[in-house]
Order: C-alpha cells, then structure tokens, then sequence
C-alpha cells in the first residue's frame, strides 16, 4: 500500500495541487481495487483503516508532500468531514 500511496501522489496528483486523504482513497478505489482490498485486516473497521491510509500519506511529509492545513471534504459514505489537506510537492 505504501508504494502504491507513494505512485499515486508523484503520478497523479500534479504538483503544488492540494488533496486530502478523501481523494487518495477514492482513487484507490476507483483504480487500485485489489490492493485497497488487499491491504484490509479482517479486525479492521472502515474508519480505522481509512485512519491508516491517512497516516501512510502523512509518512510523507517533507519528501514529497507538505501540509497545508485543514479541508472539508466527501468521504467514501458521502458524508462531509474535516480532513488533512496536503500540497504535492513532486
């Protein structure tokens, strides 16, 4: 999962663009399926593993990305909620 996370932010997200975890994990959904699914433990609730996602984008800070802040985005249940927001820097 972390070098898929890694792929994604240096491959799609163009530089000086800001995103959210939001956007990384609908586009593992949307494009990696098999190792969104795969990369779930079976004790794990949506919100923790989404938690866990978040914290491997932030294992990223100062390499390729920084932060910027706080947004207000859509998550997976179509529901609104704060979130990290971060600039690519690649």
């Amino acid at each position: 999962m972390r070098n898929t996370i890694r792929t994604i932010i240096q491959n799609q997200i163009p530089k000086n663009c800001v995103f959210d975890a939001h956007s990384i994990i609908e586009f593992l959904i949307q494009n990696q399926s098999d190792i969104y699914l795969s990369s779930h433990q079976n004790n794990w609730t949506t919100e923790y593993y989404h938690s866990e996602i978040s914290k491997t984008i932030a294992s990223f800070e100062g390499l390729l990305i920084n932060r910027v802040g706080n947004c207000w985005s859509l998550n997976i249940h179509k529901k609104f909620t704060e979130n990290i927001c971060w600039v690519n820097l690649q």
